[in-house]
């Protein structure tokens, strides 16, 4: 028997238009993020935090060289008046040195130092010799002589150096390796 073919209306119609519309899935937002930008987040905002405390504690810890720079700096402003004698220059050279290293640095061992022990425990904080055999001796017991003098500038310049020298931790070990 023959096969007979259906030739219904169906049979000619496209198939294709059968089919529904295709919808691409949505694209993932941005927001919220994944858990690992989460955490990525959370580390940075700790090593942020971290380094805003490191950097107040340096701040904090370098305010006394800073004030003592200022004062050494005021101290070669007013020295085109030198309205005051060189023992009285000294003196405030030596006592902002004191305050510095002796109060502010909590370096205890220079507080009965004075004389040549003083200048050479300056030296070895600045590394040179501007205090044992430069216009730094100064700041020994020579200021208390009748007719002292000095070369203000340079010992202006001398102290200076030393500032600059100085190290809120560090200078403790140079005067630690050097007794």
């Amino acid at each position: 028997m023959p096969v007979r073919i259906w030739a219904g209306s169906a049979m000619n119609s496209d198939p294709l238009k059968a089919l529904k519309d295709i919808y691409l899935p949505v694209e993932p937002h941005w927001w919220p993020p994944a858990p690992g930008w989460w955490l990525v987040a959370l580390l940075l905002f700790a090593a942020l935090g971290w380094s805003l405390l490191r950097l107040r504690a340096y701040w904090d810890a370098t305010r006394p060289i800073r004030a003592a720079k200022l004062m050494i700096n005021t101290l070669i402003a007013e020295e085109a008046k030198a309205t005051s004698s060189d023992a009285m220059l000294a003196n405030q050279c030596n006592e902002v040195l004191k305050r510095l290293l002796v109060v502010a640095l909590d370096m205890r061992d220079l507080a009965s130092l004075s004389g040549a022990g003083w200048l050479a425990a300056l030296d070895r904080i600045s590394q040179t010799s501007d205090f044992t055999q430069g216009a730094g001796q100064a700041l020994g017991k020579s200021r208390f002589a009748a007719d002292f003098s000095v070369d203000r500038r340079a010992l202006l310049q001398s102290v200076k150096s030393l500032l600059g020298s100085v190290h809120y931790r560090k200078s403790h070990l140079l005067l630690g390796s050097a007794t």
